[in-house]
């Protein structure tokens, strides 16, 4: 590859001088008399920063200087100067651009832009900082980057300053932690990833206020960093709360929703990344949270490839109307006599557990009603719905007949039609 790019630039020297025999002898008679300077062609093309650069034209001994983008050269740092060839070497702070050639009758200005193939290299950047704040690229040829790319395609090109040796670029509002794509420009164009990741600081919960507390009520969040903050995503809500009662880098002050459910509470950056909190919001008058399962039928969601070969029922399995914990419950509707709710294609052994339990909440009209709890079409046992607040059974195994292995679990209604809510269904 060297090679091929040492040949490449072998040929584009050898076009510049035999353009320059061809353009001069064109040209010479024209404007030779004329007593202006004409500048004709400057080249090599692709020439690097430390490198002779040279200038073909009539009447150039009158030039004082030539001005580049970045920097300018006197007559005096002139390696060869004569009335048809200016030569200098290109000064490290030059960026791409017009030439333009000083003379007491005016300026010459380049018809084209003078570009230069440049070896930018990446020496450091900075390691961590927050969305808004300025970080710091440091290097050789900073002056040529076209582009700061950072994760998740997010492109900046607008810089806060640009030198030499350093560039400084404001990190986007929604930016994520990752590795920082440079582009360059020059004849040979580069693509630079850093060797090290940008962190991307996000905010974090310390503790929040009142808990248990009321729904409507204000709910203060402690923490660091919580400016950055987009929304608060409570339970039971499928997008976050956007409107704070107030909000600076150590104190967040969010009304909570009436349809929020008790659970983690998660704070959602600009960048969309999330941050949960440790331990759960509870509200008042709220039931405590379940023990956890150790194996699950529903949690949710159906979990362990569980389905619901039911019956004579309608069933929505992520409810968020009214859950027993976590954010979603089954909303069972028994639209017939005889219905039932079928987890079915599953098998689960039995040996490591001790109990089956499940949470029923009863809406109106259920409370005495019966609910037939059933494994494999087998030993059944009969809960008794209590309208209006959850109830939590849990069944021994020998209660529904000891079982070996589960492979299908019913909860069939009788001669009544209505509605439950049945969540964490599972083992212990």
């Amino acid at each position: 590859m060297t090679k091929i790019l040492y040949n490449t630039k072998l040929f584009s020297i050898t076009c510049f001088i035999l353009a320059i025999g061809f353009i001069t002898s064109c040209k010479k008679d024209t404007d030779a008399d004329s007593g202006k300077v004409v500048l004709l062609s400057f080249g090599p093309t692709g020439a690097k920063h430390g490198e002779n650069i040279i200038f073909i034209g009539n009447h150039l001994d009158k030039v004082t200087a030539v001005e580049l983008v970045g920097a300018t050269v006197p007559a005096a740092s002139f390696k060869e100067h004569s009335s048809e060839r200016i030569v200098f070497i290109i000064p490290q702070s030059t960026e791409q651009g017009f030439a333009t050639l000083k003379t007491p009758d005016g300026d010459v200005v380049s018809k084209t832009k003078i570009n230069f193939e440049v070896p930018v290299k990446i020496t450091s950047v900075t390691k961590q900082a927050r969305p808004g704040d300025n970080i710091s690229i440091k290097g050789q040829f900073m002056n040529w980057v076209k582009e700061v790319r950072f994760s998740k395609d997010l492109a900046e090109t607008t810089f806060v300053s640009k030198s030499l040796t350093e560039l400084v670029v404001k990190v986007p509002v929604s930016a994520r932690s990752g590795t920082l794509f440079i582009s360059t420009g020059g004849t040979e164009p580069l693509i630079i990833e850093t060797d090290s990741a940008l962190v991307v600081t996000l905010p974090s919960i310390t503790s929040f206020s009142p808990n248990p507390i009321d729904r409507g009520a204000n709910l203060t969040i402690t923490g660091t960093n919580l400016d950055l903050t987009m929304g608060v995503l409570f339970k039971g809500l499928t997008k976050p709360v956007t409107q704070f009662v107030s909000k600076t880098a150590t104190q967040l002050v969010v009304k909570v929703p009436d349809t929020a459910n008790k659970g983690k509470i998660t704070l959602v950056a600009f960048s969309q990344l999330t941050v949960e909190s440790t331990v759960s919001l509870l509200f008042v008058g709220d039931l405590p949270d379940l023990a956890p399962l150790t194996y699950a039928f529903y949690i949710d969601q159906l979990e362990n490839g569980w389905q619901d070969w039911g019956w004579n029922r309608t069933a929505t399995y992520n409810s968020t109307e009214n859950v027993r914990d976590g954010t979603a419950s089954i909303k069972n509707s028994y639209t017939g006599q005889w219905g039932a709710l079928k987890f079915a294609n599953g098998s689960i052994s039995t040996a490591a557990y001790a109990q089956l339990t499940f949470s029923i909440f009863g809406t109106t009209g259920t409370n005495g009603k019966k609910i037939n709890v059933t494994p494999n079409g087998g030993t059944t046992y009969t809960v008794i719905i209590e309208a209006g607040k959850w109830v939590e059974y849990k069944l021994t195994k020998a209660q529904i007949g000891n079982p070996a292995t589960i492979t299908e679990l019913t909860f069939q209604n009788e001669d009544w039609t209505g509605i439950v809510y049945i969540d964490h269904v599972g083992l212990r």
